[in-house]
């Protein structure tokens, strides 16, 4: 390894350690919620849901149903 390189690794483990805190701290405040769909019987909503952002279709829906 050159003298030219040796400075930037601990830079790039540094910032990957930050990364990855970050990434648990943000995986800490979410919640998952599962939907399931009977293939058979409600394939055509299957395909909606495969076919949209469904999490963010979710949020938006739950807001507009709930809204104060």
């Amino acid at each position: 390894m050159s003298a030219e390189n040796q400075g930037v690794l601990p830079m790039v483990d540094e910032k990957a350690k930050k990364q990855a805190e970050y990434q648990r701290k943000y995986e800490e405040k979410r919640v998952f919620k599962k939907v399931s769909f009977n293939v058979e019987k409600e394939a055509d909503l299957l395909e909606i849901a495969k076919s949209i952002d469904f999490s963010q279709w979710v949020k938006d829906q739950l807001r507009e149903k709930f809204k104060k």
